[in-house]
């Protein structure tokens, strides 16, 4: 069998780095997702998220990728 998605185990990342790293990604695709559910469905859409060091990142529908 071929090699797919492995289900992780969700749990709080302990490296600084890493953590860093992952929150990044993940919130360039929840902003992405957010943006294609405001194009898809003719919704507004705004999502605000504040980074591990505190920092806020925002977002709302007339956003451009």
């Amino acid at each position: 069998m071929g090699m797919g998605r492995r289900k992780i185990e969700i749990q709080k990342i302990e490296s600084k780095d890493r953590l860093m790293v992952t929150f990044s990604k993940r919130r360039a695709g929840l902003f992405k997702k957010a943006h294609e559910l405001s194009q898809l469905c003719g919704v507004t859409v705004a999502v605000l998220v504040f980074s591990p060091a505190g920092k806020p990142f925002t977002i709302s529908s007339d956003w451009k990728l």
